[in-house]
């Protein structure tokens, strides 16, 4: 073997050596942790053993097992490690995401909150679902569909469109053709005429109008006292109603308590009426016959007065014959 060929193979070692203390350090060093988490996504995005995790975009660990989950077959499980020390916390984020196009997928997650409790290991990070390329794809051919009916019925409306803006601008030009054009000079010249013919009157208007405005600003500021007066008398009413109110409603409150005891008075009344009914009866009998015997004595009385001093009634006298 000559030198050129052992020169080539210990390059060609040193190469291989190289490479695998390179991959080494990379791999074991700096990628691969002490710490085990775990996450569940309904769609892996292409994950597999030895992507890498990133937190806030720093890589710290790489996936260690990818696999459908025992208890629900719809999740896949990812087992991943990271370095000691990561902070992720409760409100941290895991998502297949990508670094550039043309990279691997890589399992993103997110720095979470400071306030947040820090997960222990082998604890579940809580996910987020990343939109797949598939589902980008189906949005784009929905927006296409979408696009081509739209072009579709744009050249559909596109020669009525056309028609209408040629015909606008056909009367646009006539607009502003000449012979318009003359007579739009016409009558700003008319216009302008009449400005300079109607300016003294426009003046002598806007000075009455001054005037009266003037008039008006004194008018108001000597219907001032009228509503100042007005303003106290309303204060003198409300005053005098204040100053009556207590008084009057002392006395209609008088006046219900004389109302209520006249009521009690009634009551009491007729209920000594209905139970002296039969008293009273007698009693006003006993006057009806003692009036009686009155009116009886004072006409005796008026016969025969002597009667108040004889015992003895003298004899009837006889008619004469």
């Amino acid at each position: 073997m000559n030198t050129e060929a052992k020169v080539g193979i210990f390059v060609v070692v040193s190469l291989l050596v190289l490479a695998g203390v390179i991959y080494y350090i990379r791999n074991v060093q700096v990628v691969r942790g002490q710490v085990v988490y775990k996450t569940h996504l309904r769609y892996a995005g292409g994950l597999d053993r030895g992507s890498y995790v990133l937190f806030g975009g720093i890589k710290v660990g790489q996936v260690t097992s990818v696999h459908p989950l025992a208890e629900d077959p719809t999740k896949i499980e990812i087992l991943f490690e990271v370095q000691a020390g990561t902070p992720i916390n409760a409100d941290s984020r895991a998502r297949v995401g990508m670094i550039s196009l043309m990279s691997s997928p890589v399992l993103s997650i997110t720095t979470g909150s400071n306030t947040a409790r820090r997960l222990k290991p082998g604890e579940v990070v809580p996910s987020e679902e990343a939109i797949s390329i598939e589902e980008v794809t189906k949005r784009f051919a929905v927006v296409a569909e979408t696009a081509n009916s739209l072009l579709v019925e744009l050249r559909r409306e596109l020669p009525e469109l056309t028609g209408q803006a040629r015909t606008f601008l056909a009367n646009l030009n006539q607009i502003t053709g000449p012979q318009n054009q003359k007579q739009i000079d016409t009558i700003l010249a008319e216009m302008n005429k009449l400005l300079q013919r109607e300016s003294p009157k426009i003046a002598q208007i806007t000075t009455r109008l001054s005037e009266l405005a003037k008039h008006a600003d004194a008018l108001v500021v000597s219907a001032q006292p009228v509503v100042t007066g007005a303003n106290q008398a309303v204060a003198n009413i409300n005053s005098t109603v204040d100053a009556i109110r207590a008084p009057l409603v002392k006395d209609l409150e008088e006046l219900e308590r004389t109302i209520v005891e006249a009521r009690t008075l009634l009551v009491t009344t007729q209920d000594i009426l209905r139970g002296n009914e039969e008293d009273v009866a007698e009693t006003l009998y006993n006057l009806r016959t003692t009036s009686e015997n009155v009116r009886s004595l004072s006409e005796s009385l008026k016969q025969r007065p002597w009667s108040l001093f004889r015992v003895k009634q003298p004899p009837d006298r006889k008619v004469p014959e």
